[in-house]
């Protein structure tokens, strides 16, 4: 089933239990489901996925920390339309929101393997200058700097019609299980409504983020 269509099924809902099961129903779909093609020129293959979900509503599931919600830069914003590329902060997430459900949700590309027209991997290393560069080789590597995909994920032409950027459905058999863990750099808030975290930071407990073993 394409990504698009497996989005759309999502439901919001205030159960976090049932939201844990949603995103690990949704991980492999992301994972294994296929890649982002950026003209000819690149593939970018995700390999960690992270998930954020706040809801509008006063009894719903809250997770401040997202940045596209009602009153963290502006009082009221838009909602997305489903798998609109959002680019903020932390880097590039994939969206599925609902004006309808009166819910935000995400999926944040946290770390990825990128492949060029030839088949290279693209790998954000030294070069022999002693200059961090993103660097051809044949060997398998992935990248764990989401906001370092800026260097692919620009320069599109106002004037064009035609999606530069675009998922390609392209579905990949899966044997290994996915690693389930806590999201990178997110902390208990002490606010559900405004991120603020304590003195003394303390991880948020919410396993939302899950990565494939295995290469592309």
């Amino acid at each position: 089933m394409k990504l698009e269509s497996i989005l759309s099924q999502f439901k919001g809902t205030s159960d976090e239990k049932e939201l844990q099961e949603s995103f690990r129903a949704l991980a492999p779909a992301f994972l294994y489901g296929g890649y982002i093609q950026v003209r000819k020129d690149y593939q970018i293959f995700i390999r960690t996925v992270e998930f954020y979900y706040h809801s509008e509503k006063n009894d719903g599931v809250h997770d401040p920390i997202v940045y596209h919600r009602n009153g963290r830069i502006l009082e009221s914003v838009p909602y997305f339309p489903l798998m609109t590329l959002h680019a903020h902060n932390s880097g590039f997430d994939i969206t599925f929101e609902s004006e309808k459900g009166k819910y935000r949700a995400s999926a944040l590309i946290r770390s990825y393997e990128v492949k060029d027209i030839d088949g290279n991997y693209l790998k954000w290393d030294k070069n022999k200058d002693g200059l961090y560069k993103f660097i051809k080789t044949s060997d398998y590597c992935y990248n764990t700097q989401s906001t370092y995909l800026y260097f692919f994920l620009n320069g599109f032409d106002l004037g064009n019609n035609n999606n530069d950027v675009k998922w390609i459905d392209s579905p990949r058999a899966q044997s290994l299980p996915l690693k389930e863990k806590l999201r990178q750099n997110v902390f208990k808030s002490e606010s559900e409504w405004e991120y603020k975290t304590k003195v003394r930071k303390e991880r948020c407990n919410r396993e939302w983020s899950f990565t494939r073993e295995e290469r592309v």
